[in-house]
């Protein structure tokens, strides 16, 4: 739900009497640090990145991903927020995509939702593809608004 993050670090942590090994993970858009425990990696939806032919693929995908939603502001956010969680690259791509075409009409809840997806996308293609934060709102903003004439860097 926070989007992809580089291990930087794995360290042994005491809490309640138990010694527990996690991995220190920081996100390249945030600069959030987060410990993560390595014996629970599945459980907690962690996944590998996305290779970079894997992000062109999601890329030149979002150009297509349909963004019809269901007119009912409680049930369109519910379900965002299932497919947020579930971390499938393609579904949080489609929430990004959805809701930022959107972003005049959005609530605040869906801003942040928004905000959440775009940010969670964004460090996957930054990751998968090894480049800035910029290069991946300029790929990003390319792919959704279908716009050839946004400047790479």
């Amino acid at each position: 739900m926070h989007g992809a993050g580089v291990i930087v670090d794995k360290v042994n942590r005491k809490i309640m009497d138990e010694i527990r090994c996690y991995y220190v993970v920081k996100s390249p858009i945030s600069e959030m640090v987060a410990m993560l425990p390595v014996d629970n990696m599945d459980g907690i939806g962690i996944r590998d990145v996305i290779t970079d032919s894997e992000a062109d693929e999601l890329l030149d995908e979002i150009k297509t991903m349909d963004t019809e939603e269901t007119s009912n502001w409680n049930k369109r956010y519910r379900e965002n927020m299932e497919k947020l969680k579930d971390g499938s690259i393609y579904e949080i791509a489609q929430i990004a995509k959805s809701l930022m075409t959107r972003d005049k009409s959005l609530s605040t809840g869906e801003r942040k939702l928004m905000i959440n997806a775009k940010n969670a996308v964004l460090s996957e293609i930054m990751l998968a593809k090894n480049i800035s934060l910029i290069q991946a709102e300029d790929a990003l903003k390319k792919s959704i608004y279908c716009d050839s004439d946004v400047e790479e860097e």
